[in-house]
């Protein structure tokens, strides 16, 4: 499918991102899909990705917005006993530069954005902590727009 969706340039092939995006998402809902219901290879595959990186979650986000998004999210999500998902101490986030990947973007772009691997760990911090909730935003402010520490602080203290 993939190579009728493509472009032959030079002595390869070439196809749209935004089409590549699409055809994976639907091969990867496919996948997911026969992997829940007990189909052979697709679940031995996904029983072997789980085993190797299923305590890691990825997300193609900046670092201000996924913080902004995870503590916003679940301050509105349906709880009884009100929490919110954010790093406590400035250590719970850290950034590992990719040098072997910058220095191959530097001969290859003009203007290469910067690559990076994001980690985040993120507390469960009940609601009614608020020496937590304090080191929370504590914690988050080197990396977040003021944008987004206000729309955080708004949802720790409004409840969404």
């Amino acid at each position: 499918m993939m190579l009728a969706l493509s472009e032959r340039y030079a002595d390869h092939y070439t196809v749209d991102g935004d089409i590549f995006d699409q055809c994976t998402d639907i091969a990867l809902s496919q996948f997911l899909a026969s992997a829940e219901v007990g189909e052979g290879e697709c679940l031995e595959v996904w029983e072997h990705w789980n085993t190797r990186e299923g305590r890691e979650t990825y997300a193609y986000m900046t670092v201000d917005t996924l913080l902004a998004t995870f503590a916003v999210s679940s301050t509105e999500s349906n709880q009884d006993n009100r929490t919110v998902l954010m790093p406590v101490q400035v250590e719970d986030v850290i950034q590992r530069d990719r040098s072997y990947y910058n220095r191959y973007l530097r001969r290859a772009l003009p203007n290469p954005l910067r690559d990076a691997k994001q980690l985040v760990l993120f507390s469960n911090i009940p609601h009614t902590d608020s020496d937590a909730l304090q080191s929370a935003m504590h914690s988050v402010q080197q990396w977040c727009s003021r944008a987004n520490l206000a729309r955080m602080y708004s949802a720790v203290n409004t409840g969404g």
